[in-house]
């Protein structure tokens, strides 16, 4: 029997071992529990997989193929395992570099390779674990070498590695208290050694295994209770991003020493120019503009770990209440029932996460190249499909349709949910005049009423919210194209700034004229204080000095404090401008 493996057979070999891992989604995530129980290793490994069955073409030349695998590989990485499973396969690349490997493997290769890519893996890891996925995968290099050694015989190692990393994995359940809690393996661990398995039974000649269900009954027995124990998170975005450099040479020093000082559980991954960085940190944006300091940004992304947390339990007979990030209100006045949906932004094919992965700084700095993006059917799925699950009923409550396609994406969604399980209301209003039905919505959950009665309630109560804008100047609204050119030329040239307010029926339009930014604050007071509201917040765009000014003067003006002052989304700066106030309010049920 030959001891060489072509190309052809090694991308045979991957591509069966992707197969194996998608196939092991759902049992991947019900065992994550390290290093947070987000339950969503599957999910992120079954995409990586799926990513690499996509990307990766066949050719004859095997440097060729790993050097695909690795680009491949890192651009299709999510989360924490994806992001070592990434660097592991760039291990490959650089093991096959040193070996000259062109048109064929030989066994001493193979070893390199195994070996390479669990020293990649380790290296990308601020904190490397035992009892992880690392340990697997030297588990399965030392396996491999040790028979390899003794009977110089490639077919034999690589059975002999998988018996010896099956039993590592197991081991695994013991090593990691949330595992141990849990009864079962480590879930990154778990996926290496479903891919090893693919992989090796590939090279072998082993067809494909009819794998119905999955291996809970064979390997392992979860514990009693299957939810692991939460603990306290102490970041709450599981951050990523891409980026290309102009060189091969890594990030600096002292970025890397910056990124770990924001937070941890920090992966590096490179494959050639491009660098992925994964960092569990509480300051996404933050870390997405020191890597945007170091090249062209490809990517960017930051899950929420406390929504995934919340989410793997669940909340009989508990409504939950859906906004999105359009809703300008501090979402712990929300309550802990609340979950708020990132809308996006483009700049340059990039695609940012409001209120997560772009800062005010990148707003302004991208002014006039920044585009909200509409989310599509998948990905209103993605973020809902767990709130579903883990509650009996939801309450969306959606920023106006005049303004953005999510509210249509909602309705498409709900025709495949079970009727009356979800409401869903057009707030016909965005930023601070949303904020505050979403407010108003959350109360009355926290007090106990029906949801139904509560969607009647806000129909009615959003015609009594209404919100004025105060713009520093016209730049953004023109850059953004809120503001056609002409008009706003004529508006410049005869000094007037409008006041925007939005209309019963959810549009934005002008409501009046001022000469200069001072005497179009007074104007949105004096109308705030006529009136009467119930209650009101104050929202800007980088501009905290100005709001708190303006809160002062209704303060003593209406005899009441704002319920809150806050920064508004990116998509309502965008075309606001830096300096943007505004002001909505609730006004009385005798209102006319």
């Amino acid at each position: 029997m030959s001891q060489y493996i072509d190309a052809a057979a090694f991308h045979r070999a991957l591509l069966q071992g992707a197969r194996r891992v998608e196939g092991k989604r759902e049992e991947l995530n019900r065992i994550n529990a390290f290093p947070v129980p987000d339950r969503d290793t599957g999910n992120n490994l079954a995409y990586l997989m799926a990513q690499l069955r996509a990307r990766l073409a066949v050719t004859p030349d095997i440097g060729e193929l790993l050097t695909d695998l690795g680009e491949a590989s890192l651009l299709g990485a999510r989360g924490n395992s994806g992001a070592i499973f990434s660097q592991y396969f760039e291990g490959f690349r650089a093991a096959a570099i040193q070996v000259g490997a062109h048109l064929q493997l030989r066994a001493d290769d193979l070893a390199r390779l195994f070996r390479q890519g669990y020293t990649s893996a380790y290296q990308a890891i601020q904190q490397p674990r035992e009892g992880t996925v690392l340990s697997a995968m030297a588990s399965f290099a030392d396996g491999f070498e040790h028979v390899l050694g003794q009977l110089d015989d490639w077919r034999a190692a690589a059975d002999s590695a998988l018996t010896l990393l099956k039993d590592t994995v197991m081991d695994t359940v013991n090593t990691l208290p949330q595992q141990r809690a849990l009864g079962a393996p480590d879930a990154g661990a778990m996926g290496f050694l479903y891919f090893a398995e693919g992989f090796v039974r590939s090279l072998l000649g082993q067809t494909e295994e009819a794998d119905a269900g999955d291996a809970l009954p064979a390997l392992y027995t979860l514990a009693e209770s299957t939810h692991a124990p939460d603990g306290e998170l102490t970041y709450r975005f599981c951050t990523e991003a891409v980026v290309r450099l102009p060189h091969q040479m890594g990030l600096p020093d002292a970025l890397r020493q910056a990124l770990e000082t924001m937070g941890d559980s920090m992966v590096l991954s490179q494959a050639g120019h491009l660098v992925r960085v994964h960092l569990h940190t509480n300051e996404p944006a933050k870390a997405i503009d020191l890597l945007a300091g170091q090249g062209a940004l490809m990517e960017t992304k930051a899950d929420d770990m406390h929504m995934q947390q919340a989410l793997t339990r669940q909340y009989t007979g508990k409504t939950a209440l859906v906004v999105d990030s359009i809703a300008d209100v501090p979402q712990e006045l929300l309550g802990e029932h609340a979950y708020v949906l990132p809308l996006t932004m483009l700049a340059d094919g990039v695609s940012y996460q409001d209120r997560r992965t772009i800062s005010p700084e990148r707003v302004k700095a991208l002014s006039g190249y920044l585009s909200s993006s509409q989310l599509n059917l998948a990905e209103v799925k993605q973020f809902l499909d767990p709130i579903l699950h883990s509650y009996d009923r939801v309450l969306i409550l959606s920023v106006s349709s005049r303004m953005s396609g999510l509210f249509a994406r909602y309705e498409e969604y709900l025709r495949d949910v079970a009727p009356g399980r979800v409401h869903l209301v057009d707030t016909r209003r965005n930023s601070a005049a949303q904020g505050l039905l979403a407010l108003h919505a959350a109360r009355r959950l926290t007090e106990g009423a029906d949801v139904q009665d509560i969607a009647r309630e806000l129909a009615g109560r959003r015609d009594r919210t209404h919100i004025l804008v105060n713009l520093p100047d016209l730049d953004a609204m023109i850059a953004s194209g809120r503001l056609k050119p002409r008009i706003g030329k004529l508006l410049r040239l005869a000094h007037y700034l409008p006041l925007i307010n939005i209309d019963k029926n959810g549009e934005g339009g002008v409501t009046g004229l001022a000469f200069s930014r001072a005497r179009g604050e007074r104007l949105m007071i004096n109308r705030v204080v006529r009136a009467r509201p119930q209650e009101y917040a104050v929202v800007h765009f980088d501009s905290p000095g100005r709001a708190l000014s303006v809160a002062r003067a209704l303060t003593k003006a209406t005899g009441s404090k704002p319920t809150y002052v806050s920064d508004i989304s990116s998509v309502v700066a965008n075309f606001a401008g830096p300096g943007a106030c505004a002001v909505a309010w609730v006004a009385p049920e005798d209102a006319r």
